[in-house]
């Protein structure tokens, strides 16, 4: 695991990554997940960032994280009925604009692999080891909570 915090080319930074249970989680504006398969987690490619990042994303109104999370997994994925664990709250510096934010970051384990289905905001699937280099084009972000996540 990487010394926190750690950050990423354009100075946004992994302040901390915390445990708690899900019933004390609050309202955070987005979620992650880590979808595992064969000790490899699934990374999306960015559209907009140009980088590969765990599949995730904004929490809509009146929706809890955990919905949040089977939505934007199904969304950027295709993935779609599989449990999901609550893991971790992430706690984030981020830089467009400057703010303090925090996300719920979920885990799944996949007995097979998915077929996958690009939506909107992706260009590509891969499968990443916790174990392998991180990429310049790879969120080192979304790495690092991947490795901490993937082996829980």
């Amino acid at each position: 695991m990487a010394e926190l915090p750690l950050h990423d080319r354009a100075g946004n930074a992994l302040l901390a990554v915390r445990p708690i249970a899900e019933r004390d989680l609050p309202a955070l504006p987005a979620a992650l997940v880590v979808a595992v398969h064969a000790g490899a987690v699934l990374m999306m490619f960015d559209k907009r960032r140009r980088q590969w990042e765990l599949p995730g994303g904004m929490r809509e109104p009146g929706e809890a994280c955990r919905e949040a999370a089977v939505r934007e997994l199904a969304e950027e994925t295709g993935i779609r009925g599989v449990a999901l664990t609550f893991a971790v709250v992430a706690d984030f510096a981020l830089t467009a604009p400057a703010r303090r934010e925090s996300l719920a970051v979920y885990r799944t384990g996949l007995i097979a692999a998915p077929r996958l289905t690009l939506g909107d905001e992706g260009l590509g699937f891969r499968w990443w080891s916790p174990g392998d280099p991180v990429e310049a084009d790879m969120s080192p972000l979304d790495a690092e909570l991947a490795a901490r996540v993937a082996t829980t």
